[in-house]
């Protein structure tokens, strides 16, 4: 394992979405998909991947940061806000 601070970097555009793992700077994985209406779907297997390709714990990856030039009403935006407050929360208060 890496040292630094590991965080997921999702930025989101309104033809794609593109998923980073780094560690502090460095660029460990990233997943990509095609926008369409399975952000949720696409944003935890990506997530789940990276992960198990870094050979990390969730409770590893300190942050999660959200990056797009979208309106906030736009749904993958949404979604994606949902899904990095309930990642947080997850590794908050692991079992």
């Amino acid at each position: 394992m890496k040292e630094g601070k590991y965080f997921f970097e999702l930025k989101i555009t309104k033809e794609q979405s593109a998923l980073v793992l780094k560690c502090s700077e460095e660029i460990l994985g990233k997943k990509e998909w095609q926008e369409g209406r399975d952000m949720g779907r696409r944003l935890f297997e990506g997530i789940a991947e990276l992960l198990k390709e870094s050979n990390l714990k969730p409770i590893d990856v300190s942050d999660f940061v959200v990056e797009t030039d979208m309106p906030e009403g736009y749904t993958s935006m949404r979604i994606a806000e949902t899904v990095k407050k309930v990642y947080a929360f997850g590794v908050a208060f692991p079992r």
